[in-house]
């Protein structure tokens, strides 16, 4: 093989892994939308998903989502979702995002799960592609980031990502759920 053909499909190889990462917009959540609590480029729902930039640990964007799970007195999840531009249909593609959950008390209720959605359209309906949810009953509180992931293949030139938290069934309600590098790649 020659060596420009070679160059050519190393650079396409590339641009290929970098399509998704480069159209995820505002992953580690830098970006203040024009309330600076909330990050640009992503539609919150629910009580008490904020962007913070207080939080400890320090994140290398100085922000990070912060779930306050303290402060959640109804059942309904909350989240966060970006439609994602430059889709193609067939590419399987893997969305991560780093989370933290902080210690609670005996007797108190840390969020009960995380849960990682992508969603496309077929046939024009909307559809989930793929999920996995996070069940937080045992998950590290060891003061570290861990990454948590979906894998799946979209059907249309369209994607959706999204992050949603559910509370504690019951209370009392403590800890927070901390959010950074929310990154989208594509694998094939």
């Amino acid at each position: 093989m020659s060596r420009s053909i070679l160059i050519a499909s190393a650079v396409v190889l590339v641009m290929a892994g970098s399509l998704f990462s480069q159209s995820l917009e505002n992953g580690d959540f830098g970006y203040p939308s024009e309330n600076p609590e909330l990050p640009e480029a992503w539609t919150i729902w629910g009580d008490w998903l904020l962007r913070e930039t207080g939080w400890e640990p320090k994140t290398p964007s100085g922000a990070m989502m912060g779930y306050h799970h303290y402060r959640v007195s109804g059942n309904n999840k909350s989240g966060m979702q970006q439609d994602v531009t430059g889709a193609k249909s067939g590419q399987r593609v893997r969305f991560s995002v780093l989370i933290m959950v902080d210690k609670h008390e005996a007797g108190s209720q840390r969020p009960y799960s995380v849960e990682l959605t992508l969603e496309s359209t077929k046939d024009g309906q909307p559809q989930t592609v793929a999920t996995k949810e996070v069940v937080l009953e045992e998950f590290p509180t060891d003061d570290e980031w861990h990454e948590v992931f979906v894998e799946g293949t979209l059907p249309a030139d369209d994607l959706r990502v999204i992050i949603s938290v559910t509370p504690s069934p019951s209370g009392p309600r403590q800890s927070a759920v901390k959010f950074s590098e929310a990154n989208l790649s594509a694998l094939d």
